[in-house]
């Protein structure tokens, strides 16, 4: 199973109209290429995550909101895995890290487009045990097609 390790961003937002707007404007206007987004809502507050390219790029447009008083930001490590042809996907890796006594922070979905492949964002507390379950999984007796990958 292919595993990848990428930088995730995650940025709280006030809640009023133009937000997400002006942290997408900003991340398009230097040129970032957003793959992935997931808002949340958390105590009144927006929580955005942002997996994007080129990485330094992205992180700099945050430090700029921040520094202009939006935020907090935070920086983090995940591990995206490919979700196509891979029913229950999220259920069998979150079953696969209990077993191995490795907790999953959170997870989400990220869609196909623009050359990118569906995928499952996971962020765990010990990313290099994740990895190492991740790669010594054994996918055979997967459900068929027409399950969901949760």
């Amino acid at each position: 199973m292919n595993a990848r390790r990428e930088t995730e961003f995650t940025i709280y937002l006030d809640q009023r109209p133009g937000e997400l707007a002006g942290l997408l404007e900003a991340a398009a206007a230097a040129g970032v290429h957003v793959s992935t987004l997931s808002t949340a809502e958390h105590k009144d507050r927006g929580v955005v995550r942002v997996l994007g390219t080129p990485v330094d790029t992205l992180r700099h447009v945050m430090e700029s909101l921040v520094e202009s008083g939006v935020g907090p930001m935070v920086e983090s490590e995940v591990l995206t895995v490919p979700i196509d042809g891979r029913p229950r996907l999220i259920r069998d890796l979150a079953v696969a890290m209990a077993d191995h006594r490795v907790n999953v922070r959170y997870c989400y979905f990220a869609p196909a487009g623009n050359g990118d492949q569906a995928r499952a964002v996971f962020r765990f507390d010990d990313i290099e045990a994740a990895e190492k379950v991740i790669i010594d999984l054994d996918w055979i007796g997967m459900a068929g097609e027409g399950e969901s990958a949760a």
